[in-house]
């Protein structure tokens, strides 16, 4: 089978790739980039698109089988020409062989942040309230029979997960991950613990997920001043992410944020059963939204294909010889359209991000 990529503006920093240029692709493998003169089966014309590795969700939920918030990773994946996914801590080591067997049924690609908890979400919201869950011999185990799904590890700083225990589940949570070199993803919500407290134990590479909320104790003080702290951990590289989710984005909280330089490294949804399809479509919704407010379109492609791709060391890179691996993205100007926040908060757009194709390499 032979594909042939038109006219597309290829951006792939990793291989020095930017620039308009045709991909033609044989059998899966990326044969020429270039002005491709090429006898191709299906020809695609990407005039005003973008050809990139392909595009990751960051923080999704799709451990459906054990979990009230889990959704069918295809619906929300492939189905929406997305083809990585990372689910975001739904599983701890008490259930990770149901999930592999769940995702073994799935055409999208599913890494795992594990849950810190060896619980999960099983039990809803208190999975770092009680010392019994927290068996890192149990988590180790885990981690080392799946070493190429498993890539990072999850943390919820919020009151309803922690309740009595404070900063102390997050601080071990984070000293565990830190101690193997594992990416972290630690959510930031309704506190205790305190935003401060969590910043304080956070490293470059760390990600702070849902970190433009609007609740109180979230990165703008009360008298309308950007936490220094937050500023000093963003300069040295701690991963701020979007985690939009039913109750984790604010409009205003964002705005101020990207004007004062604190914009998104990734760009995910945190879709689950509670906000899927009602309240958030896809990922392609939360990147319109961020688009709108400001980012270009290096920015967006950087925090939803790129960065993520370095984060979870995916064979994606566009260069010849490597497997095609590709998502076409269009960012286009349109009719004016209502968008709500996760506060119920609107605002009118006019332009819009299409994740518009899935080329090449299958799971």
């Amino acid at each position: 089978m032979k594909i042939l990529l038109k006219n597309g503006r290829i951006y792939d920093p990793r291989s020095g790739e930017n620039r308009k240029a045709d991909i033609a692709i044989c059998n899966g493998i990326i044969h020429s980039i270039g002005k491709a003169i090429y006898d191709a089966d299906e020809i695609l014309d990407c005039c005003e698109k973008w050809i990139v590795p392909s595009v990751t969700d960051m923080h999704v939920h799709c451990f459906h089988k054990r979990t009230n918030l889990g959704l069918y990773a295809d619906e929300i994946g492939i189905c929406k020409n997305v083809r990585n996914l990372v689910d975001a801590g739904s599983c701890g080591a008490d259930d990770i062989d149901d999930f592999m067997d769940d995702l073994s049924e799935m055409k999208t690609r599913v890494k795992i942040f594990i849950n810190y908890s060896s619980i999960g979400l099983t039990k809803n919201s208190c999975e770092l309230s009680e010392n019994c869950w927290l068996d890192e011999d149990k988590l180790m185990r885990a981690i080392k029979k799946y070493p190429d799904v498993i890539c990072g590890v999850k943390l919820r700083a919020s009151k309803s997960v922690v309740k009595d225990k404070g900063i102390e589940p997050i601080r071990s949570g984070i000293q565990f991950a830190h101690s193997l070199h594992l990416p972290l993803m630690i959510h930031v919500g309704n506190e205790p613990p305190k935003l401060d407290e969590v910043l304080s134990l956070v490293e470059k590479g760390d990600i702070l997920t849902h970190i433009y909320h609007g609740k109180k104790g979230g990165l703008f003080l009360e008298n309308g001043e950007l936490n220094k702290l937050a500023i000093k951990k963003y300069q040295k590289g701690v991963l701020f992410d979007v985690g939009h989710g039913s109750a984790s984005f604010s409009f205003d909280v964002a705005e101020k944020a990207f004007k004062l330089g604190l914009i998104p490294h990734l760009i995910s949804s945190d879709l689950h059963a509670n906000n899927y399809p009602d309240k958030i479509s896809a990922l392609a919704e939360i990147v319109t939204k961020i688009y709108n407010l400001g980012l270009n379109e290096r920015q967006i492609l950087d925090a939803i294909s790129i960065r993520p791709a370095k984060i979870l060391h995916l064979d994606n890179m566009i260069q010849v010889g490597n497997k095609a691996d590709l998502s076409i993205v269009s960012f286009n100007k349109t009719d004016k359209k209502r968008y709500v926040d996760a506060e119920g908060n609107e605002r009118i757009f006019d332009k819009q991000v299409v994740f518009e194709r899935l080329v090449g390499s299958e799971k």
